[in-house]
C-alpha cells in the first residue's frame, strides 16, 4: 500500500471529501455492504475484483479517480445470488433477463435513489441508479468466449448511437437472436475439453482468463475500513491483470473516470 501522506494527497486531489466522486463512491459503498450481507447470510462466495481490488490493495479503499466497483463470482454461486437477491426499497438486481434494453451478459446491483447518466443507451434501462458491477466467471473455451464478445459489442455499439437511427424495435430483436443462440451453442460448448476460468459469453475479450489456484480457498481485504473478501493470491491476481501494480500511473495524463449522478 502507498504511504500515508501520498493517500492524503491523492485524495485532496482527486476525490475530497465532499466532492460528486466521493459521494458516488461511497454510495457504491453502501451497495457493496447490502451484497456482502446478502452473500454471507446465504454461503455465496465473492471477491473484489479488477480495479477494486487494486484500489483496496494499493489504496485502503477506492483508487481516488475511479468511479466503479466490481466483484466476481464462480458460476455456481452466481447462479443462487441471481435466485436470493432480495430487491429492496433501496436496491434492485439489473439483469439482461429481467430489462428489456440492458444488454450486458452479467448483473449489476442499482441503487433506487439516484440517477446515473452513464451514456446514450443508459435512458432506456428501466433501473438508472448507481451501480457494483457482480461479474461471473465460468468453465469455458476462450476462443469461445472472445468470439461470443466480438458478436455483442457491434450490437452494444449501436445502441449506444446518439442519432437515433437505430430503433428500439432492432436492439430488442438483436438481443434476442444473440442471447438465443448463447443459449443453444453453450450446452455444446461445455462439451469440449477446457480448464480456464472466463467471464460469461459476450464479456468481450478485453478480460483475461482467471487461474482458480489465485482464487480459492479466499482471503480477505480492507476497504474503505470494511473487511471483504478477495483471492487467495492477490499478488498473482493483479500482476496477471495489471502488471506492476503498485506503481501509479503518471498523474499529469491521467484520464480521469467521471459520471453525472443526480442524488
Amino acid at each position: 500500500m502507498i504511504d500515508e501522506e501520498l493517500q492524503r494527497e491523492l485524495r485532496e486531489r482527486f476525490n475530497p471529501d465532499g466532492s460528486l466522486l466521493r459521494r458516488e463512491q461511497l454510495r457504491m459503498l453502501d451497495i457493496l455492504r447490502y451484497i456482502d450481507n446478502v452473500c454471507r447470510e446465504n454461503d455465496i462466495r465473492y471477491w473484489l475484483s479488477s480495479g477494486t481490488l487494486l484500489g483496496a490493495v494499493r489504496h485502503g479503499g477506492f483508487i481516488p479517480w475511479d468511479d466503479d466497483l466490481d466483484i466476481e463470482m464462480l458460476k455456481e454461486d452466481y447462479d443462487r445470488f441471481v435466485a436470493l437477491f432480495p430487491s429492496s426499497a433501496d436496491y434492485v438486481l439489473q439483469r439482461c433477463e429481467s430489462d428489456r434494453f440492458y444488454l450486458l451478459p452479467f448483473a449489476k446491483v442499482r441503487d433506487r435513489h439516484t440517477l446515473l447518466c452513464e451514456c446514450s443507451n443508459n435512458s432506456r434501462y428501466r433501473h438508472r441508479g448507481l451501480f457494483v458491477d457482480v461479474f461471473c466467471l465460468e468453465q469455458s473455451p476462450r476462443f469461445a468466449y472472445v468470439a461470443f464478445g466480438a458478436m455483442l459489442y457491434p450490437l452494444i455499439k449501436l445502441q449506444r448511437m446518439e442519432d437515433g437511427r437505430i430503433s428500439r424495435g432492432v436492439i430488442f430483436a438483436g438481443k434476442t437472436l444473440y442471447y438465443g443462440l448463447v443459449s443453444l451453442l453453450r450446452p455444446l460448448l461445455r462439451m469440449l475439453p477446457h480448464k480456464s476460468l472466463n467471464h460469461l459469453y459476450g464479456c468481450g475479450p478485453r478480460w483475461g482468463s482467471r487461474d482458480m489456484k489465485s482464487l480459492l480457498p479466499l482471503s480477505s481485504v480492507t476497504f474503505e475500513g470494511y473487511e471483504f473478501p478477495a483471492p487467495n493470491d492477490t499478488d498473482a491476481y493483479l500482476r496477471k491483470m495489471f502488471g506492476s501494480y503498485d506503481t501509479l500511473p503518471n498523474l499529469d495524463t491521467l484520464r480521469i473516470h467521471s459520471s453525472d449522478c443526480i442524488f
